[in-house]
């Protein structure tokens, strides 16, 4: 249920000017809870060395009550990092 797609290897350079976008992280299962939590597992083991990376803000999302329920809107995000979501 899980797969990560992505271009890079071990000692692979990316050059300064980067698409963001280096690699995909796909989870995927029978019902919404089976993916949160092999999502949940999945960021908390998940390692990339050498960038910075989205991770520490999917691994908080993942945890806000919002996301589990299904609960977001279009602003959600932006209301969540401006309230200080990242903090906690």
């Amino acid at each position: 249920g899980v797969r990560v797609d992505s271009a890079v290897y071990h000692g692979y350079s990316i050059p300064p000017f980067y698409d963001s976008l280096v690699g995909k992280l796909i989870v995927h299962g029978k019902t919404r809870g089976e993916c949160l939590m092999r999502l949940k597992r999945v960021l908390d083991e998940f390692v990339i060395d050498g960038i910075e990376t989205t991770l520490p803000l999917f691994r908080a999302l993942v945890r806000e009550k919002d996301v589990i329920d299904g609960d977001y809107h279009i602003h959600w995000l932006e209301e969540f990092l401006a309230g200080g979501g990242m903090k906690g």
